[in-house]
């Protein structure tokens, strides 16, 4: 279950003005070489945490190097400590000394290469030693599996944390509960029972890092919050109380002058008053305020049709030839076929040049002109010759690398037959070389055995895709768990579709689109530009939000996804 921001606002309790108290908060959801994790919402744990007197840091998807910077907050000098404060969610490797939370960027490490690829927990718990009155460590993970070569094992291993350094494992969303409980003055104990949560070391239970508040001085807070709400006795004052406040001694009252506030003729018709005023002005500066105030309202399509009817066009170019550039590219003849076959090699390069339809557009151009600095030549968005074949060249060999890349871990892992390995390669590439053999073997190997039939079931509800359990119906079609297997399938591509649909309805305006975009941006969940196409990078950044809020992760904007942008920047 999501953990909203005002969920904590109101669990966060005062902390001592004299001491430093850190935290580093760190959600790692979307893995290359390993299946997302869901848990919880790491930039409202930050803000709390920050409310509650914290100095924060926090990181979205790290790769292993932006990793360890961050958790570099720990070890500054800090003459006179206070509590610490870090919750790591992600996915773990241990071996049988170490553990480390790995960056995101994790390819299939060994035990030589977890230390590059991840932080060691150990070090971790070292730099968080000596705050006081305790330093507590959260580690949030689930059951689902990362690659990796032998001498690795998933997840947390046995941890030794040193004197005054307290550990709570267990699921992200149940971490977050428990961290919102010392926010609100708990004690370990209190803030991890009945949560499926494990704590280090067993006698930790009473430590209390956040002091908690006197009762009748929080009684006295919220009855100055309402007062404050009352005298204002506006829907944001409200709002705010009740964010501050949601089971205070007034919440059903703030509840009330809300919904009763919301049904005056005056806020029910606020965006037919706001555009009849611009409507009357007819001007620029009109329409751009009431755009402001209502950006997807009922005439903001309207509106943005009136604005850029009044704003002055850029002067007309005057006729000319064209530039060496373009005369370059126009003597080349390419083709629509020739221009999709450029679309589609700069499209493996990464450099996202949208559709490949043989029409050059600004988003082509742009591809263009940043693959031409990449490779230090002058961007001028238009090709020559060299720059064709240059391109074709380079695409053929990021080709062969991905091949090459399929694979060597074809090697190690499938190419032995070993069921497990057969299943870490159709994890990484579902589509890969080897996949069609690597299923057949599947299906081959143990089939119509009950216990082949149990295992392949439990690895399928570990991945929880879509893949996974299509792996499973190849090979037991008739296996005890095919119905329930048929079933989730068609549950998460109904999901899916049912979101694309959604998404479709809204009937998003290309202004709205780079609004979603641009929040993506600054939840740091890199949409790529804020263009108002949603192409496959936008798609990625919105699982990566969805899964970062425990929300339904499609990669499609339903009205929930809305509901937690919107919420975002609200805090």
């Amino acid at each position: 279950m999501r953990i909203a921001a005002v969920l904590l606002a109101a669990l966060v309790g005062a902390v001592p003005a004299w001491a430093e108290n850190r935290a580093v908060i760190i959600g790692n959801a979307d893995y290359r070489s390993a299946p997302d994790l869901a848990g919880s919402d790491t930039m409202a744990l930050a803000k709390a945490l920050r409310e509650a007197g914290f100095t924060t840091q926090q990181g979205v998807d790290l790769e292993a190097r932006p990793l360890r910077r961050l958790l570099e907050a720990l070890a500054r000098a800090d003459a006179d400590p206070g509590a610490h404060i870090v919750a790591l969610n992600g996915r773990f490797l241990h071996d049988a000394d170490e553990t480390w939370f790995m960056g995101t960027d994790a390819d299939a490490p060994g035990p030589a290469a977890a230390g590059v690829q991840g932080v060691p927990l150990s070090l971790v718990m070292r730099l968080m030693a000596g705050g006081e009155p305790g330093s507590v460590l959260i580690l949030g993970t689930d059951a689902q599996q990362m690659p990796h070569r032998p001498g690795l094992e998933n997840g947390i291993g046995a941890l030794r944390p040193p004197a005054g350094v307290s550990v709570v494992t267990g699921p992200p969303e149940a971490g977050a509960r428990a961290l919102a409980g010392l926010l609100g003055g708990a004690t370990l104990a209190q803030a991890t029972a009945g949560r499926a949560l494990a704590l280090l070391p067993e006698d930790a239970g009473n430590l209390r890092p956040v002091p908690s508040r006197n009762t009748a001085d929080a009684l006295a807070d919220d009855r100055d919050a309402w007062a404050e709400a009352a005298v204002a006795d506006g829907a944001p004052a409200y709002r705010d109380y009740l964010a501050r406040y949601p089971q205070g001694i007034y919440a059903a009252d703030a509840r009330e002058r809300l919904a009763q506030i919301g049904r005056a003729p005056g806020v029910r018709y606020a965006d037919r008053a706001a555009w009849s005023q611009a409507v009357a002005a007819d001007t620029a500066a009109a329409y751009a305020t009431y755009l402001k105030e209502f950006p997807v309202g009922r005439h903001a399509g309207a509106g943005r049709k009136r604005l850029a009817e009044l704003r002055p066009a850029p002067p007309a170019r005057p006729a000319s030839q064209p530039s060496p550039a373009v005369a370059a590219e126009q003597a080349l003849s390419l083709g629509p076929v020739g221009r999709a076959a450029i679309q589609r090699q700069l499209s493996r390069l990464g450099r996202q040049p949208g559709p490949a339809d043989g029409v050059f557009g600004p988003r082509t151009r742009l591809a263009i002109a940043a693959w031409q600095r990449a490779n230090g030549l002058t961007a001028t968005g238009h090709l020559t010759g060299p720059q064709v074949r240059m391109i074709a060249a380079q695409a053929e060999g990021s080709a062969t690398d991905t091949a090459a890349q399929d694979r060597a871990f074809w090697q190690q892992s499938g190419a032995a037959g070993e069921a497990e390995g057969l299943r870490a390669y159709l994890d990484r590439y579902p589509q890969g070389i080897h996949a069609e053999a690597a299923r057949r073997q599947l299906a081959n190997a143990g089939r119509d055995t009950p216990q082949g039939d149990e295992a392949t079931w439990r690895w399928a509800r570990r991945q929880g895709s879509a893949a996974a359990y299509e792996t499973y119906l190849e090979r037991f079609p008739a296996g005890t768990h095919a119905p329930s297997a048929r079933d989730r399938l068609a549950t998460l591509r109904a999901g899916i579709e049912a979101a694309r649909r959604e998404e479709a309805g809204l009937g998003l305006a290309p202004s709205t689109r780079r609004l979603i975009e641009e929040r993506l941006r600054i939840a740091g969940m890199q949409p790529g530009p804020a263009d108002g196409e949603f192409t496959e990078e936008t798609r990625a950044a919105l699982r990566r939000y969805q899964a970062a809020r425990n929300l339904r992760v499609t990669g499609y904007v339903t009205r929930q996804t809305v509901s937690g942008l919107l919420a975002d920047v609200l805090r």
